[in-house]
């Protein structure tokens, strides 16, 4: 076989969760340029072009995430890809918070992660192939740096709070567990840990960030793309268990 063609995801169904969240219309339009067909779930429907269907869905319900595999298998027919990106929705921000907004906010993205994978992670264990891939950004490896908002310090109050990092990096270990359960199965989990998005934070963020990374750039559509595509597709059949940064060198300083 030509090794380009393991690359190529004609032929393979993709369902992406929250793709109302950051990174998640790159994602998306990422599958589609790969050649999947794409599915997309979550709380609202974004009307992203390219997609042939739309599943509602409330992360914080493993019974529904039962019910969200049935419904996609059976328009799907079967579960090939499936991306994660729950843990990109904004999180509380602050660093003085409840009990009770802490766990709320932990019920949706972290447990809904952990509903979500074990009902797909299922449903591609019977199918004997699959790929699971969870999306979060580049402090899931690091933490964030607090002297990134030293010149947005309204920026900070929303990006540099308490339980973001915390929400960020559940994913790492977690794809490592899955990874392990999925394997004898055929199917695989990994995480794509991404940098920031041009034009979506301050300028003054994300200057600090650009200074901090070895190519001087943020992370394109087209970045996410060429990375989702290989963790997707069969040309990285061997690949398991692993976060893979895509931030520019950030995380290797």
């Amino acid at each position: 076989m030509n090794i380009l063609d393991s690359f190529s995801l004609a032929g393979k169904k993709a369902l992406v969760i929250c793709p109302e969240h950051m990174y998640g219309p790159e994602l998306v339009q990422g599958l589609i340029a790969g050649g999947a067909k794409v599915w997309v779930a979550g709380a609202k429907d974004t009307g992203l072009s390219g997609v042939e269907g739309f599943f509602p869905y409330n992360h914080t319900d493993a019974v529904e995430a039962d019910k969200l595999v049935d419904d996609a298998v059976a328009q799907m027919d079967s579960i090939d890809i499936m991306v994660e990106n729950v843990l990109n929705m904004d999180t509380v921000p602050g660093w003085s918070h409840d009990f009770a907004t802490i766990n709320a906010q932990c019920q949706v993205t972290m447990r809904g992660m952990m509903n979500t994978v074990m009902s797909v992670g299922r449903q591609m264990a019977a199918q004997g192939h699959g790929s699971v891939i969870l999306a979060t950004d580049y402090g899931a490896l690091v933490g964030y740096d607090a002297q990134s908002y030293a010149d947005c310090p309204d920026f900070a109050d929303n990006d540099f709070s308490l339980i973001r990092g915390f929400i960020k990096g559940s994913c790492v270990n977690y794809a490592r567990q899955t990874s392990n359960y999925l394997a004898e199965h055929g199917c695989r989990c990994n995480c794509l840990a991404l940098s920031p998005i041009a034009g979506k934070q301050p300028e003054a963020f994300e200057q600090a960030f650009i200074r901090h990374s070895q190519i001087k750039r943020l992370i394109t559509a087209e970045d996410i793309a060429g990375a989702l595509v290989f963790l997707a597709s069969d040309a990285s059949g061997f690949i398991t268990g692993h976060t893979l940064p895509v931030d520019g060198g950030y995380t290797a300083k």
